[in-house]
């Protein structure tokens, strides 16, 4: 990744920029299998419900066939629109080494209405985001009415719906977190009552363990006063096709001692109100763009600013892929932009507007 510190029409002091790495090893933690038998000895998390009912124990009312135990869960669409039951794992699934979920069901012919395909749906779902749907992985299969049988739903070789197109294979993920069921489907008002037992899937699978990262590998503590160090930093004054930079951005980046420099052991950036004309373009103020001439994939950056004041500055610490194809971009000169935006990939460390003084905020930005 591109450290760009990017900063608009401000005056920053930075101290102590780092990127530090480790890679260790630490006792991996085992998740626990998830059997849920309806019988009082569940190891899952309390069942709750979505636009209908949910009662994890009841007397099993069709004791026969393949499921003659006594307490079975009951679940009763009143038609409500979404109708989904759940229960929050304490550990991330790893569908990966355990893609398989199953569970007995038994749907009463007498308790539906309406002319929904019979069918039951397991979703997983990322329950830690503001919108958990939005996460969605699913899978739904056929069932038959009147009788107790095993619905096996497989993340590997079943055929999948995710919520987001570009959202990866489920077994690449391992950020799901909550698992629904939901029978004959959503966005109806039909009644339908349902019975489960037997719910299982494996979770045993040791978690790998942090990574943590504290090898100091590349830093500038701004020590020596003068004009910021080349062969750290590139000063990036190109504007984009037109006239100016993204976002409606006015002024012009120069590489002059006026817009950045170090003294006493600070970077500055400073944003100026002047007349100053470059690539044919008059404009009535200046600042500076600093590209970091070192790029990597897996880190933590480290630093200390101190933000302007004032409506119209923008001071920003981005890092972007050093594949972008930016004209004028330290890493698109060395003839590595490839990929437009956000192809390439942005995660923005922090940004400040002077319209809201006492707030920063950070982003993340793909092709989603």
């Amino acid at each position: 990744m591109l450290i760009n510190n990017h900063f608009k029409h401000t005056m920053c002091h930075f101290k102590s920029i780092l990127l530090l790495f480790l890679l260790f090893l630490v006792k991996g933690i085992n998740a626990q299998n998830s059997v849920e038998n309806f019988e009082g000895t569940s190891t899952l998390n309390n069942w709750l419900s979505i636009d209908c009912v949910v009662k994890p124990s009841v007397e099993n009312p069709v004791p026969q066939g393949i499921n003659t135990s006594a307490r079975v869960l009951e679940y009763y669409d009143y038609g409500g629109l979404w109708g989904n039951i759940y229960f929050d794992t304490n550990q991330n699934l790893h569908l990966a080494a355990h893609p398989e979920f199953s569970f007995k069901i038994y749907v009463p012919s007498s308790s539906i209405t309406g002319n929904q395909e019979n069918q039951v749906t397991l979703k997983l779902q990322n329950s830690k985001t503001i919108r958990p749907w939005q996460t969605q992985t699913l899978i739904s299969k056929p069932i038959l009415l009147d009788q107790w049988q095993v619905v096996t739903f497989n993340f590997s070789t079943d055929t999948y719906e995710n919520f987001d197109a570009h959202s990866p294979d489920p077994i690449e993920r391992r950020d799901f977190d909550r698992v629904l069921l939901q029978v004959n489907g959503e966005n109806n008002s039909d009644l339908v009552v349902a019975y489960f037992d037997d719910f299982y899937f494996e979770n045993n699978t040791p978690l790998p363990p942090p990574t943590v990262y504290d090898q100091l590998i590349w830093s500038d503590e701004f020590n020596t006063d003068g004009a910021v160090n080349s062969n750290k930093w590139f000063h990036q004054t190109i504007f984009p096709l037109g006239n100016s930079w993204f976002s409606g951005e006015i002024q012009h980046y120069t590489n002059r001692t006026s817009n950045s420099y170090v003294k006493n052991g600070v970077l500055k950036v400073v944003a100026k109100k002047e007349p100053f004309t470059d690539q044919g373009t008059t404009k009535q103020y200046t600042s500076a763009r600093l590209n970091s001439k070192f790029a990597f994939t897996y880190g933590r950056v480290e630093f200390r600013a101190k933000l302007p004041t004032g409506i119209g500055t923008w001071p920003a610490i981005w890092m972007l892929g050093k594949n972008i194809n930016e004209k004028g971009a330290y890493w698109q000169t060395q003839g590595f932009g490839t990929l437009t935006w956000p192809n390439c990939g942005e995660m923005d460390i922090m940004e400040h507007w002077g319209t809201e003084q006492n707030k920063v905020i950070s982003a993340v930005h793909t092709p989603s």
